[in-house]
């Protein structure tokens, strides 16, 4: 199987360089295909330094998000007759034999998406470790303080070591491969978001295919989760405006939101944004003082 590698870079060149190379030097990587989407420094030619034949440097064209910049990608590796495709943030660390146990899984089931278990920095497994996707009540409970103190307690899937893939309802987008063939049937990710809720789409479009989605219990991944959002979008109002507008379109969309459920969950976000510019004014008077 034909298997490539993306990498989507925005203003984060040196981290993406030192994971393509690594991927590149991988036996069971047939290409690493970089996408610099739109970056404002002087990235896309620093990484244009480090091609060989092995590794690709593109340009997207424009910041267009997580979704199209990786669809760019996706596209580049079909027409370079990729068969698996893994889609990579720059601040995941994953090893070669990782990378066999999800490829191997591949060649022995039917599965369109597989990822591993994620790790954080401190050796621990992120939890949960198992996404649900989440549904309308739980949206809108998220909304509210109470609600994300209590509900986000929640266990999501339990990982059973026992089996070698265990069916989920989404994998995290920070590290994922897909069976090309299936993705590009499926529409790919959304673009119009630009953040957030991609995996949730994602896992809406295949399902509606009768798709299914894994995990390789045995296969690991380190995310160390960059301060790369942060640094773009300081304020955590504007982080959460740009998960809302997510949310409230993956609904309409794909669960057919309308009437008073729609209005109920628009506001609640409305609040709830206020909420947290209050909390940005209060942590930037702390700043002052």
């Amino acid at each position: 199987m034909k298997t490539g590698f993306v990498i989507l870079n925005y203003n984060s060149w040196q981290m993406t360089s030192a994971l393509a190379q690594k991927a590149a030097s991988y036996k069971n990587i047939d290409a690493v295909v970089v996408v610099d989407n739109g970056s404002t420094d002087d990235s896309y030619k620093s990484l244009q330094r480090m091609e060989h034949p092995k590794i690709y440097v593109v340009q997207s064209g424009k910041n267009g998000g997580y979704s199209y910049g990786n669809n760019y990608g996706a596209k580049v590796c079909e027409k370079m007759g990729m068969e698996i495709l893994f889609f990579s943030n720059p601040d995941v660390r994953v090893e070669e034999i990782q990378i066999q146990k999800i490829l191997e899984q591949f060649a022995k089931t039917d599965y369109s998406v597989l990822s591993g278990v994620e790790y954080g920095q401190n050796g621990r497994i992120s939890q949960p470790p198992l996404w649900k996707r989440m549904d309308y009540w739980a949206d809108c409970l998220d909304c509210f303080f109470l609600g994300r103190r209590f509900g986000r307690k929640s266990p999501g899937i339990k990982l059973d070591k026992n089996v070698e893939v265990q069916e989920t309802e989404l994998v995290k987008g920070a590290f994922l491969a897909v069976r090309l063939k299936d993705f590009m049937e499926a529409g790919g990710f959304d673009e119009q978001v630009f953040l957030y809720c991609e995996e949730r789409i994602l896992s809406k479009r295949l399902e509606r295919l009768g798709r299914k989605i894994g995990v390789v219990t045995s296969a690991e991944y380190i995310h160390t989760h960059s301060a790369s959002i942060q640094r773009e979008y300081q304020k955590t109002s504007d982080q959460i405006q740009m998960l809302y507008h997510s949310r409230i379109y993956y609904h309409r969309k794909y669960n057919n939101l309308k009437g008073v459920k729609y209005i109920f969950l628009l506001g609640a976000m409305k609040i709830s944004v206020l909420e947290y510019k209050i909390w940005d004014f209060t942590c930037l008077k702390k700043k002052h003082f």
